[in-house]
């Protein structure tokens, strides 16, 4: 599985309302007829009004073919300016205790880079036999996901949850596992930004798949 992450600061005048709802429910539209597409999740930081939209492909080339697509599929419309554009690739996805309600807020964890091979197995092992397990057990958590660029060698993680309480419960959870324990010290790093988003909407056709992981 693979990840698109895209960021904007504005968006196009339309013309008539700015109806948020109108806007995603035509976006899924389309998203859904696209080959490979497995779900969406909008997001939104209220200090800064920047939008996010995390879709989930099931190849690469669907991933990075999709804005392509929605264009043929929309005309010569206004479009917005993306200020981050990113293909990932999903090497972790797991649900938690309340992985079928839609959440409403996303912790996103942001880890530059870039990481060695050697850096990259041991952030895999901290984050697949510690951070998940722990996170992944607290009430309303959805889903967790975990994602690599290949690219820039760096990774991403979110904690999707039904409101605010796992993500506050989240750090001091993770840090009773002492999650870096028998690791190189060199090779881990914390993460260079957290960040707190609103969950305005999701459209998951397709379950999250327990422990879909990629071999490091």
């Amino acid at each position: 599985m693979f990840a698109r992450l895209q960021t904007i600061s504005s968006l196009p005048p339309t013309g008539g309302p700015d109806d948020p709802y109108a806007r995603r429910g035509e976006l899924t539209d389309i998203l859904r007829r696209h080959a490979g597409y497995g779900g969406a999740y909008f997001m939104v930081s209220g200090p800064t009004a920047m939008r996010a939209l995390l879709t989930l492909w099931s190849t690469e080339e669907d991933a990075r073919a999709a804005s392509d697509r929605t264009r043929a599929a929309t005309g010569d419309l206004p479009r917005p300016v993306i200020d981050e554009d990113v293909v990932y690739e999903v090497t972790e996805d797991e649900p938690g205790p309340a992985g079928d309600a839609e959440p409403t807020v996303a912790a996103v964890a942001t880890f530059d880079g870039p990481f060695s091979d050697a850096g990259r197995a041991a952030m895999d092992r901290i984050h697949h036999d510690r951070v998940i397990p722990a996170v992944r057990a607290l009430p309303g958590t959805v889903r967790l996901l975990f994602l690599w660029d290949r690219l820039s060698r760096s990774m991403r993680g979110l904690h999707l949850a039904t409101d605010a309480a796992p993500l506050d419960a989240a750090r001091a959870a993770v840090d009773a596992t002492d999650p870096a324990a028998g690791e190189d010290p060199a090779l881990v790093s914390p993460p260079d930004r957290m960040e707190r988003w609103d969950v305005g909407g999701a459209d998951v056709p397709v379950a999250p798949v327990r422990g879909a992981s990629a071999t490091p």
